[in-house]
Parts: C-alpha cells; structure tokens; sequence
C-alpha cells in the first residue's frame, strides 16, 4: 500500500506542470522586468532547441503617431511553425515602463485570460494551431502610461510529448510611444549618436542620462531588433555593437528608471 501511494505521489507531481500550461501560463513569465526575467523555459516545464523555422509576431491597431490616454487598443500575437511540427502553441504578454506594468489589459473570450491583473495568456481552448498557425487577440487600455512603453511577449511552441523536452522558446519585444512624441530638441542636444550613418559600431553617449535604465533598437514597424542596458556611466560613452542589424533606419529609445525618456534616429549604410 506505501509503494502505491508514493507512486501517485509521484505522478501528480510530474503532471502538474504540463496541466497548469495548458490552462494557460502562469504569470510572470514574459522574459521582461516585472517577470525577473523568468519565462516558461526550465527543466521542469518547456526546454528544448533553438527555433528553427518558428515566429512570433505582434500587431495592434494602435496609429503610426502613437496612442493617446486612457484609450483601447486591440492587440494580436501570432505564432506559425512554419514547417515545423509544433502540436502546441501557447504565449504569454506583458506591457511594462519604469518598473512597473502600464495601462490595463482585457481579456478576449475563447482566445486570452488575463492572470494577475496584469499578464495575457492563452486559453485551455487556445492552444491548438490551424495549418501550423495560431493567432490570439486582447485589449490594452493606456490608462495614464508614459511616453513610452514595451510590450513583452514570449511564445512557446510544443510538440505535444507531454514532457518538458522537446519545445522552442521564441521572445518579441516591442516598444510603443505615445501619439505626439518627435525628436525635440533636448533628443538632440544630449542623446548623441557616432557615427551616423553607421556600419558595424556605434558609440551613443547622453550627458542627462546619469540613470539605470534600457536602451531598445527599433525598426520601422516598432519592433525591437537589439537591446542592452543602460547605467550611470554610460552617459559618457557606450559603444554598441549594430553589425547584426541590416540597412536601414532605426529609432534608438532610451527609457531609464528616473521616468525620463530619449529618442534618436539611426541609419545603419554599408
């Protein structure tokens, strides 16, 4: 009788994990500030390679100029194998600034719930792709949010053993800024960029930012294509490494813990 018991014991405990991701991350777990960093990818729960063919992209109907306060906008995260045999699909999100999570999120019925007020994830229902793809929609309300905001999402592709082992882990960032906001001139005055155009190396130096804080690299859409952190000394000088990035243009966002923010336009020419 002690032996069966123990061995129960031990199967619940093993379940658990895969059980509680069906339903559903738990929150805290988008990779970004207010989640310490933690994601789904651990021995107990997803690990596995690198993405082979696998994406994760993000869309809103939030305008080219930015959003305004204490307005809805409606978001949608899509995953696709592409060619990938993934059986399961499942995210998580978060919008953060300065610590602390921004805005109010709402969940879409039969596609998200909301976990601790302030993470969206998929649903029991949600997880299953159609032709190697899976979308998933909810709504974010700016509230009061600051000049900028990221928006954290990491997406889980499983192939459905129902063991830890075996899944692909993919993270998206995406900086959104308020309508409005244009490179003024304390942007220009302080936040320096050199050289500009740039090939492999730049070094970005901003005499006000004597703060902690995050520097994201942006394209065009929003999305973030590199990013570092900021401190104290950097304001002097911070060499960055943009051989990685392709042609083009890039908005450099600096959000530092002060509250303050620094915007600057890059070219990448080679």
């Amino acid at each position: 009788m002690k032996t069966r018991v123990l061995f129960l014991i031990t199967i619940l405990i093993f379940s658990f994990p895969a059980l509680t991701y069906k339903n559903g991350a738990p929150s805290g777990k988008t990779g970004s500030p207010k989640s310490n960093s933690n994601t789904c990818y651990n021995s107990y729960c997803h690990n596995g390679p690198s993405a082979s063919t696998q994406t994760i992209s993000v869309s809103s109907n939030i305008p080219s100029d930015g959003y305004i306060p204490n307005t809805d906008y409606t978001f949608t995260i899509t995953s696709k194998s592409n060619g990938a045999s993934d059986a399961k699909m499942g995210f998580e999100s978060s919008i953060e600034s300065l610590g602390q999570h921004q805005g109010s999120l709402t969940q879409v019925s039969g596609s998200t719930q909301i976990k601790s007020s302030s993470f969206v994830t998929h649903t029991s229902t949600s997880n299953t792709p159609s032709s190697g793809e899976k979308s998933w929609d909810f709504i974010w309300n700016s509230g009061l949010a600051p000049d900028s905001v990221v928006l954290y999402t990491a997406g889980i592709f499983g192939n459905g053993n129902n063991a830890p082992n075996g899944d692909v882990l993919l993270l998206e960032t995406k900086v959104l800024r308020k309508s409005g906001l244009t490179l003024n001139e304390d942007d220009t005055n302080y936040f320096l960029a050199y050289p500009n155009p740039a090939k492999n190396w730049i070094q970005v130096s901003n005499s006000k930012a004597n703060s902690n804080g995050f520097i994201y690299v942006s394209d065009l859409s929003g999305k973030v294509v590199l990013q570092s952190d900021w401190v104290s000394n950097d304001q002097n000088g911070k060499l960055m490494d943009v051989s990685e990035l392709s042609n083009g243009i890039y908005s450099f966002n600096l959000i530092l813990e002060n509250g303050e923010n620094f915007h600057l336009k890059l070219k990448v020419l080679r």
